[in-house]
């Protein structure tokens, strides 16, 4: 089986799921990914290719390359999903024997921890607690707040997504500061003044530096990866060194979380505006 033969497989119960996932019950929607799963095992099993690789091949498009052929849009993480799934039940018909009454997917996604993470895996009495809570004819928002009290108690995990934004507070400093240094460079109108900031800063790098703080801002946009220049006083060293972290990560998630405290639309402005200072003419066009 080839690469676009897999993929020729699993288009058709992705697309099925995509189209459908609001009116899916959860059963339904875990056969759905489990078929997913099942030809990506099969692939898998037949050229023993690592699953992470294997997801990677059939999403095809990487962040930064310009000559990757994106084979399709199944990002990595919902095949995943799949293969989880296929792995939890070794037989469909597992399916429906333990989750016959499961409203929606989220349910079962928020529980997986505590189904196929050996660290938290619940066994017996646990184990039975779970699956009957999942099939409880509870409503789906009390069903979802025991599931998240039992991450909170058996894991330790208020929100995840939330810490790791936290943790990227510095960072957000970090940019407005520079932001707005580089503002009020342009803003005084005085290019010889600017210049006096920048003299000592190669202009190829603050064109560098401009280029992939744009990129920042959209997922899929081109970023080249470059080298900080000595001496560079802290407002630029700061500003650099986290551009190259960002640009440097091949998962875009650290990103994604960094435009969730910076709106897209003022890194491409400060993109544009670090631009206007590597010429005069440039510099004069500045409206701000």
């Amino acid at each position: 089986m080839s690469i676009n033969d897999l993929i020729n497989n699993i288009v058709p119960d992705y697309n099925k799921y995509r189209k459908s996932s609001d009116v899916l019950t959860g059963t339904e929607a875990i056969e759905i990914l489990w078929n997913i799963g099942d030809s990506l095992k099969e692939y898998i099993e037949e050229t023993k290719v690592a699953p992470h690789a294997l997801y990677r091949q059939i999403y095809g498009k990487s962040e930064g390359k310009t000559n990757v052929v994106q084979k399709s849009y199944i990002t990595r993480d919902f095949l995943s999903r799949s293969y989880r799934i296929r792995n939890i039940f070794v037989k469909k018909s597992d399916i429906k024997k333990n989750l016959p009454n499961l409203q929606k997917f989220g349910l079962f996604y928020k529980a997986m921890p505590f189904i196929d993470n050996p660290k938290y895996r619940f066994t017996g009495k646990e184990e039975v607690n779970l699956y009957k809570l999942l099939n409880s004819n509870k409503s789906y928002t009390v069903i979802m707040k025991e599931v998240n009290r039992l991450q909170k108690t058996k894991i330790g995990i208020k929100n995840p997504r939330d810490q790791k934004i936290k943790e990227m507070t510095g960072d957000k400093d970090i940019f407005v500061s520079f932001y707005n240094y580089i503002y009020s460079l342009l803003k005084c109108s005085d290019y010889k003044k600017a210049q006096k900031e920048i003299d000592s800063i190669d202009l190829e790098f603050i064109k560098k530096l401009s280029k992939n703080t744009s990129a920042l801002a959209l997922d899929g946009l081109l970023m080249t990866d470059f080298e900080i220049p000595m001496k560079l006083n802290k407002k630029w060293l700061d500003f650099s060194t986290l551009v190259k972290r960002l640009i440097s990560k091949e998962d875009s998630q650290e990103r994604r979380r960094f435009r969730r405290l910076i709106p897209s639309h003022r890194m491409t402005q400060l993109g544009e505006m670090l631009y206007l200072l590597t010429t005069e003419n440039l510099y004069k066009t500045f409206r701000g």
